[in-house]
């Protein structure tokens, strides 16, 4: 059982996190662009309102900080506790394991604490003299949540987790398994699904991470060579008419130069494995080269 004595809060669960947030000013700044003559000015406006964070925010570094002051700390931090050991019928689980178990569910509080200002709305404990529908700068609230409720069937709070394992058996141990390509195998699902329905889910969650990474490549590539053209724009940045001609062009040339050296890049890692993708990659990347040619 997983408990907060400062609350009296309790639960048969893996894991009980403690998330504390402040009431606080923030400051939020809109730029507008705009031409004054021949040349290009920015202006910034500043405005600030009070939301509920987890973190604390620095009202010394505030544009205007007169009136916005926050406090320097919390009076309660936030926390996440973990149960030791952990067991799946007669197997225990690794760290690594255990840290897969990350599918939290609210845990409601029903009572306030004895003996502190604390008051508990909509299940969520409250420091703070107005109550939540009129906070104040500096007040605190504090909700709870748990992960792999491991309680009895039929419970208000959660029926018990069950978990599907890919992992390597040491005697009483579920933990890591590493492969011939020294790369390591520990795989938790909540659920029950069968092993090709976790490698497939697996896979699936590699491919997106894949394409993902692809973008931001193609981005930071795409990004570097308008940083390097840039000084062709600067130069007839006093022409209005030309500089937007000048940095339409710019732009265009390097959304190809981005996207064909991201071709190329994605090639040579397809072509060993793959060679017919990854002479396709290659004969893709060099179209923009050969349409400017044949111009």
């Amino acid at each position: 059982v997983l408990s907060d004595a400062d609350y009296g809060v309790a639960v048969k669960a893996v894991k009980l996190k403690r998330e504390v947030e402040m009431y606080q000013w923030v400051e939020h700044s809109s730029t507008r662009e705009y031409d004054e003559g021949d040349r290009k000015r920015v202006e910034t406006t500043y405005s600030y309102n009070k939301e509920w964070l987890s973190h604390i925010v620095n009202s010394h570094q505030f544009d205007n900080p007169h009136g916005h002051q926050n406090p320097t700390s919390m009076a309660v931090s936030s926390q996440t506790q973990e149960a030791a050991p952990v067991h799946v019928g007669a197997f225990t689980l690794s760290r690594g394991l255990i840290s897969k178990i990350d599918e939290f569910h609210p845990l409601p509080a029903k009572s306030a604490p004895s003996g502190k200002d604390v008051k508990v709305v909509d299940g969520i404990f409250y420091h703070s003299l107005n109550g939540p529908y009129n906070p104040t700068v500096g007040d605190v609230r504090v909700r709870f949540s748990f992960a792999g409720f491991c309680g009895a069937a039929g419970s208000q709070l959660s029926e018990p987790m069950t978990v599907s394992i890919v992992a390597r058996q040491h005697g009483g141990t579920l933990s890591y398994y590493r492969t011939q390509s020294g790369d390591t195998l520990e795989l938790l699902y909540p659920g029950e699904m069968t092993a090709k329905e976790i490698f497939y889910a697996e896979h699936s969650a590699n491919s997106v991470l894949t394409w993902v990474l692809r973008v931001v490549g193609w981005f930071l590539m795409f990004l570097g060579f308008l940083l390097m053209t840039s000084i062709l724009t600067t130069l007839v940045s006093w022409l209005p008419i030309i500089r937007e001609i000048v940095g339409l062009g710019v732009t265009l040339i390097c959304f190809c130069l981005a996207t064909s050296f991201s071709l190329v890049t994605i090639a040579i890692g397809w072509i060993a494995h793959r060679p017919v993708l990854g002479v396709a990659l290659l004969a893709a990347a060099a179209v923009p080269f050969y349409l400017s040619r044949q111009r």
